[in-house]
């Protein structure tokens, strides 16, 4: 951490991020617990200026407080604050360990999973979190919702299918104690575990489902959760949103008087929502915020310059092209495979739109998890041979709408706008006429794609909410079947095999038959496997990064303004 602003300048910006990051391996680690306030005089050494507040500025906003049938980073990148699950994330290893499960034991069959809950848990309503409140938070889970029609539920991509339908593998919930919860399924999920790390299976408390919060967008659900922070009231919000004058809307966070751990140093906590890259710097460069996300690689520069740090993630999550196969043009293979040969995929990832470490993508899970096909089809970059299948397909210039969000980011897709043009300039030589369907910050973009009847393209990305293949292939093959309008029944049965599989060697191979059939089939053109980063500044001492994006504000550590 002693490497010098101009000795960082002096490496080039080829080895800015990754110089940055080399030298904040502690910023990094998660710090020693915070000394109450009663306990000891340093704890008010993060006083100043703005005292304890944080301001994080995020690329978009948040689009629900309840993770319920959410997928959205934005809003999990809140609502992990808020909300805890079963089992957390091993932040060094990924795995899944004890969260609100202080055990969970699975019987010899893989059948039966049991969850001893932690003594003493509250949710910050001041209900208690026992073994009845989990497994209705299970059941509310499992039950079919009206939003479903244009939401993928994650309950399904996980358990097969509604509780109680035939194709779910979960038989039931049991309530055996107090603080004891027996899941029991039809079958083994080998994935199981690991799924119940994501943050759409938090666990609120059943007597806030129905509360609602007034907020600038209106009424909004707010449930209780049993994490460090609490939402703030409207009160609570007006007074940090009035002392931090340049944020003028964003999720508010306090910390939580119920939670069973120490008290976050951080509070109250800013999600502030400056959906352009621009915007972000500023603020960050004016002093008006601690931390922003999605970094970009022309903003390296003057962030080392204005003294921060650029904390890089280790990949884990695909940018890639989704194709319509219910739009009557890009129905035919023919037409998907003249895509795939005129896209310049290697030119994307080292256009300058993404950080360095970023590569071509040929399959939709990440090279981490060890499931890559090498004998899977690849698509080189060959604008005649594309020019040749559209004319096998009999195209005749027909307008092709392709989606994609603006005025926002993610971490997989910094600058979207940048990467739409690019690809559409690829594909306008090979002939395809492109038309441009922008989707504004304030519209739900996912929505937007799965309801748009008419789309051909739209830029997608795919993040891994929990460490498995399973969550990068099941969605696009079979329960978000929606965004593609993609039926394998071969694809379908292979996921089957897959959950079911004993042998780790086994279960890769039948994701690797499945990568195949994906790279055959093209639903989806996987294009790069960014690399994302968030950048801090001065006051921040310490900040959680994550592959998964598990990153808890009571571990960010302050300094004295």
């Amino acid at each position: 951490m002693e490497l010098s602003r101009r000795a960082a300048l002096g490496l080039g910006l080829s080895g800015l991020a990754l110089a940055a990051a080399g030298c904040t391996e502690d910023l990094r680690r998660p710090a020693s617990p915070t000394p109450s306030p009663s306990a000891s005089s340093s704890a008010v050494a993060a006083t100043g200026p703005r005292g304890r507040t944080l301001v994080v500025g995020s690329p978009g906003r948040l689009t629900s407080r309840d993770p319920h049938l959410q997928w959205d980073s934005e809003t999990f990148r809140v609502s992990r604050q808020v909300f805890e699950t079963l089992l957390g994330v091993d932040p060094e290893t990924g795995k899944a360990v004890p969260a609100l499960a202080e055990s969970h034991e699975v019987t010899a069959d893989g059948r039966i999973h049991r969850f001893r809950l932690r003594e003493g848990v509250v949710f910050s309503d001041d209900t208690p979190c026992d073994a009845a409140a989990v497994a209705a938070n299970v059941e509310r889970w499992a039950a079919k919702d009206e939003r479903e029609d244009v939401t993928a539920s994650p309950f399904v991509s996980v358990f097969g299918a509604h509780l109680g339908e035939e194709d779910c593998r979960l038989d039931s919930v049991e309530v055996e104690d107090e603080l004891t919860l027996r899941l029991t399924l039809s079958t083994p999920l080998r994935h199981l575990a690991m799924a119940l790390t994501a943050p759409h299976f938090a666990i609120s408390s059943p007597q806030s489902w129905e509360r609602t919060a007034h907020t600038p967008e209106g009424s909004v659900s707010s449930p209780a959760g049993t994490g460090p922070y609490r939402w703030a009231t409207a009160q609570e919000s007006h007074a940090a949103l009035s002392a931090a004058s340049a944020v003028r809307r964003g999720a508010v966070l306090v910390a939580s008087s119920t939670y069973r751990g120490e008290r976050p140093q951080a509070s109250p906590v800013i999600v502030a929502s400056w959906g352009r890259v621009g915007t972000r710097l500023r603020e960050f460069r004016r002093g008006h915020a601690d931390v922003i996300d999605v970094v970009s690689p022309p903003q390296l520069r003057p962030l080392v310059e204005s003294g921060a740090q650029v904390l890089q993630r280790d990949p884990l999550s695909v940018l890639y092209l989704g194709m319509n196969m219910a739009h009557p043009v890009m129905g035919s293979l023919y037409v998907r495979q003249a895509v795939a040969h005129g896209v310049d995929r290697p030119a994307l990832a080292r256009s300058g739109l993404f950080l360095d470490g970023t590569s071509m993508a040929h399959d939709v899970v990440p090279p981490t998890l060890g499931v890559a096909n090498e004998d899977a089809e690849r698509y080189d970059i060959n604008p005649r041979e594309a020019r040749d299948l559209l004319h096998l397909a009999g195209y005749e210039g027909e307008p092709l709408e392709f989606l994609y969000p603006t005025g926002t980011g993610r971490p997989s897709l910094p600058t979207p706008e940048l990467v739409y043009a690019r690809i559409a300039e690829d594909l306008g030589k090979i002939g395809l006429n492109i038309v441009p369907v922008p989707v504004p910050a304030d519209e739900d973009y996912q929505r937007t794609v799965r309801e748009r009847e008419g789309r051909a393209l739209h830029l997608m990305s795919r993040d891994g909410l929990f460490r498995d293949p399973h969550a990068f292939i099941e969605p696009l093959c079979r329960s978000d079947a929606a965004e593609t309008n993609y039926a394998n029944p071969h694809v379908q049965r292979l996921l089957q095999r897959a959950a079911l599989a004993e042998d780790d060697d086994r279960r890769r191979e039948v994701f690797g038959q499945i990568l195949a059939s994906l790279a055959l089939d093209l639903p989806v053109l996987p294009l790069v496997y960014p690399i994302s980063a968030a950048a801090v500044g001065a006051r921040v001492q310490a900040y959680p990064t994550s592959p998964l994006l598990d990153e808890h504000y009571s571990s960010v550590r302050l300094s004295a303004d």
